[in-house]
């Protein structure tokens, strides 16, 4: 998969499960709620049994005028005896700190319930009945939701993803069959303008045939030249070996100059350059692609009869033109694939994504300076390439 479609993939599958997560949270939430309420209901049940199971024990020893005796084995939960001045006549509390001032009082672990006697019985006025498993009951069951959820969630992202792939190969396949035409064409399309370049280029230094007409092929066969030179990069850049060699970067803007200028003049432009010798570590079709995209963008959007200037100045390689701008809300779009200015140029809109994302392999400070309808600069810091 491409990135676009990893990127898709991605998004469906995060918006696929954060829904199903919103679902299942919700459901849980009220499992839970219903579950608490159970187990709050069945423990308030289990205290009140047991203090009054407490209490007639202890009443029975009172009628039958005999001591009575604590066994904690007695009773379901943990009891707690005290006397008036609140002291423990007899305990099997696991917590001896009884809130006496509440009934009942909810603790992190434990939950206990108290009852006062209003005559005291053989010296007992306060019965403390104590619950430790309700908490760790409700523990559990938050664990249990909580390991659930977890496991219901790779669940839900497992078949998301195929979900996606089911959905998505058709669309996969179409794209992948358009992609090898592309590259196919591409490939094919290179010897025969490679051919029509060098064939122009002689009959022109021969003087043979009508020079007008011979300019118009010429700017005809640069402009599918340019065009082949964009696919070839979006088709074979992954295959395609990085050869890093010292280069005067002077030097590849003047022959990209030389090669533009002719269709520049179709538009009675003129490009002025102001040039000083700069030597950078870099592949240089990657070079060649940066200056070739910025001064064929500039010439498609300028306006006729006006001057294109380049500018290589400490490390800094600069093309300022005259043409339509780019207004503010498509200057952060500007350097995306597909996205252009303006319709009027024509193009792909795929110049600037390739100047971006070479500019980003190498570490390039791209800027760009434009006011709608007067202009745009695009400069290119090398500083980091200056060798």
């Amino acid at each position: 998969m491409n990135r676009e479609e990893k990127s898709a993939l991605l998004r469906f599958l995060i918006l696929y499960s954060l829904s199903a997560l919103v679902l299942m949270g919700i459901i849980a939430l009220l499992y839970y709620n219903k579950a608490a309420a159970e187990a709050k209901m069945t423990c308030k049940k289990d205290l009140k049994n047991t203090l009054l199971s407490a209490e007639m024990d202890i009443r029975d020893a009172c009628m039958n005028s005999t001591p009575y005796r604590f066994d904690p084995s007695r009773y379901k939960l943990k009891v707690g005896l005290f006397d008036r001045n609140r002291t423990a006549i007899a305990s099997s509390l696991a917590h001896p700190d009884v809130d006496f001032s509440r009934p009942v009082s909810m603790h992190p672990t434990y939950v206990q319930m108290v009852k006062h006697l209003r005559h005291p019985l053989q010296g007992i006025s306060w019965i403390v009945a104590e619950d430790i498993r309700m908490p760790s009951q409700l523990h559990q069951l938050k664990l249990l939701i909580a390991l659930t959820m977890f496991g219901a969630m790779l669940f839900v992202a497992f078949i998301g993803y195929l979900l996606s792939r089911l959905l998505l190969k058709p669309a996969k396949n179409r794209i992948d069959a358009l992609n090898r035409f592309i590259k196919d064409a591409t490939h094919e399309i290179n010897t025969p303008v490679t051919a029509l370049l060098m064939s122009v280029s002689a009959l022109k230094k021969k003087g043979y045939g009508d020079e007008k007409l011979m300019r118009h092929i010429s700017i005809s066969a640069k402009q599918i030249s340019a065009i082949y030179n964009t696919l070839s990069y979006i088709t074979f850049t992954n295959h395609t070996p990085q050869k890093p060699r010292r280069f005067d970067l002077k030097k590849e803007i003047q022959k990209n100059i030389a090669f533009f200028e002719e269709i520049a003049r179709s538009k009675k432009i003129t490009i002025e350059s102001d040039l000083e010798s700069t030597y950078v570590m870099m592949d240089r079709d990657d070079a060649d692609r940066l200056i070739g995209n910025l001064l064929s963008n500039a010439i498609k959007y300028s306006f006729g009869g006006t001057t294109i200037r380049v500018s290589l100045k400490e490390g800094v390689f600069s093309v300022q033109d005259e043409g339509i701008g780019i207004s503010p809300e498509d200057r952060e779009q500007i350097l995306k694939r597909y996205k252009r200015a303006s319709n009027l140029g024509g193009g792909f809109g795929i110049g600037l994504d390739i100047v971006n994302t070479i500019c980003k392999k190498y570490g390039i400070i791209l800027t760009i300076d434009s006011e709608e309808g007067e202009g745009s600069t695009f400069r290119l810091d090398f500083s980091a390439l200056i060798e």
